[in-house]
């Protein structure tokens, strides 16, 4: 048994890392994701599971996808409507995903990345701090 939960998701730098949850409860591996194709993939394949968590996986991967590709209007918008492809009934990640465009559209895009990376930050903490309570 586990003393410490286990992070399932956390930024590395520049990076994200997730607990590959399809390998459960048989091993406990993570994945670094490292684009925005990657983070929709994660989605996509359930390698991230649970509303909350699927919610904050998608908000990470707006700021991957933002320090990878740009941060003009038309990233973001793709950013936006791939990882909301990957699960079209998934209420969670609808909802990061207009919070994240919410923060974000109304800057210029020099500050867009610093910002996306912040509001995913407090996407995962708020969900944490709920399961949590």
């Amino acid at each position: 048994m586990f003393e410490q939960p286990i992070p399932t998701l956390q930024r590395d730098g520049g990076t994200v890392r997730i607990l590959d949850q399809t390998l459960l409860p048989f091993r406990t591996e993570t994945i670094a994701l490292r684009t925005l194709a990657e983070a929709a993939h994660a989605i996509r394949s359930m390698q991230v599971r649970g509303a909350p968590l699927i919610g904050a996986t998608a908000a990470f991967g707006v700021a991957l996808a933002l320090a990878d590709e740009g941060t003009d209007d038309a990233t973001l918008a793709r950013a936006l409507a791939t990882l909301g492809a990957t699960r079209p009934t998934a209420v969670n990640l609808h909802w990061a995903l207009e919070r994240m465009r919410r923060a974000l559209q109304p800057l210029p895009p020099a500050a867009r990345v610093e910002a996306a990376w912040a509001e995913a930050e407090s996407i995962r903490a708020d969900d944490a701090a709920t399961c949590d309570a």
